[in-house]
């Protein structure tokens, strides 16, 4: 997903449900939602290569919300 998809995504939710905007931002720890973790840190820019981590040292191509 592109980011200004998840910004609109984002910004459809909140027109809906104003309320959410004080609720907790949480990530689900697999595509199964097994677990779910709280979002402590603001997202960044980085390079992500799907064979390793993501990285903030290289061009980057992706942002990191977690």
């Amino acid at each position: 997903m592109k980011l200004k998809e998840f910004i609109s995504n984002l910004n459809n939710l909140v027109k809906t449900n104003p309320e959410a905007l004080d609720y907790d931002v949480v990530t689900s720890k697999d595509d199964e939602g097994n677990g779910f973790n709280l979002v402590y840190y603001a997202p960044q820019i980085g390079h992500f290569d799907e064979d390793r981590d993501f990285q903030e040292v290289q061009e980057a191509n992706a942002v990191c919300v977690n």
